[in-house]
């Protein structure tokens, strides 16, 4: 858990100073949606990980497995819009309404992870 806490502290934190776009992003949106997916796509594989190493009590390991599995539908929900918009920037022809839509998507990545969390916390 404390993995999660920290991942999703260095995500706000990276919106408070100037960010340096990524190599390869055309425009700052793009690399903060690809760095959003970085982390979302991190507490996946590190909660994968633990249910395989069983560090959940089996009385919230059910409610973690679940958690997970609508962080994942989300997670993949997003990595599609964002690579949509994520072409259509390259070529200079991304709109309005592919931004919004991966905007959206990684809205609901962040509820999935928010409710992963609570799910790891409930004792």
């Amino acid at each position: 858990m404390k993995k999660i806490a920290v991942l999703m502290l260095a995500v706000a934190l990276s919106g408070c100073a100037a960010a340096k776009i990524h190599p390869g992003s055309p425009n700052a949106f793009d690399s903060k949606s690809y760095d959003s997916l970085v982390v979302a796509h991190s507490v996946i594989e590190s909660t994968k990980a633990d249910l395989a190493n069983n560090a959940f009590p089996a009385s919230i390991a059910g409610n973690v497995k679940t958690a997970l599995n609508d962080l994942i539908t989300a997670y993949n929900a997003a990595d599609t819009a964002y690579q949509a918009y994520h072409q259509s920037a390259l070529a200079g022809t991304a709109t309005a309404v592919q931004q919004q839509a991966v905007q959206n998507a990684l809205n609901n990545v962040s509820t999935a992870t928010n409710a992963l969390t609570a799910a790891k916390g409930a004792k």
